[in-house]
């Protein structure tokens, strides 16, 4: 396992929609997110497709709301207040900030926090047996059907990296 995950919106948010939050849960200990991160994808979004699982997965306790504080200038940086809290946090706990923002990521890495992009998730779900790299693929397939933008050279590659994974596994 890969311990300590701080997540944005995005992950939550799309996972959620295609019925794959609880891979998050099988791949980290912890998955971390800032109050206002919740508020916006649970009491903000009210009845959108896939609220109840995360609402779920804050009462089963997997998915751990923390209040934030940031000493981040989010104005003069450009971006939400939410995304400062979200780096704050990654930053405050030391761990990597999963995402699917590339605006994020930019900022969060210029705070010192390492990101992890939501499609190598996929990846790590392989290489950890949590999908079959068939269920990957379908869930990669799902995920930019819910909405996920994604560069079709993103794309290419995960599948590929997926495909490649999938030959180790037949050569053993």
């Amino acid at each position: 396992m890969n311990r300590l995950i701080v997540s944005d919106s995005s992950p939550l948010i799309y996972f959620s929609k295609v019925g794959k939050l609880r891979l998050l849960e099988k791949l980290y200990d912890e998955i971390v997110i800032p109050e206002a991160v919740y508020a916006e994808v649970v009491i903000e979004a009210r009845e959108k497709p896939g609220v109840n699982q995360i609402k779920r997965a804050k009462t089963e306790g997997w998915l751990k709301l923390e209040k934030v504080a940031t000493d981040i200038d989010f104005e003069s940086e450009g971006i939400e207040k939410v995304d400062a809290e979200v780096i704050s946090l990654a930053r405050k706990l030391n761990a990597p900030l999963l995402t699917n923002d590339r605006a994020l990521a930019v900022r969060a890495k210029s705070h010192g926090v390492s990101v992890k992009w939501l499609t190598l998730v996929l990846i790590d779900a392989v290489r950890q047996h949590a999908l079959s790299p068939e269920e990957a693929q379908r869930v990669l397939i799902d995920l930019v059907r819910a909405g996920l933008r994604v560069r079709s050279e993103v794309i290419v590659m995960v599948l590929k990296m997926i495909d490649e994974y999938r030959g180790r596994q037949s050569t053993k």
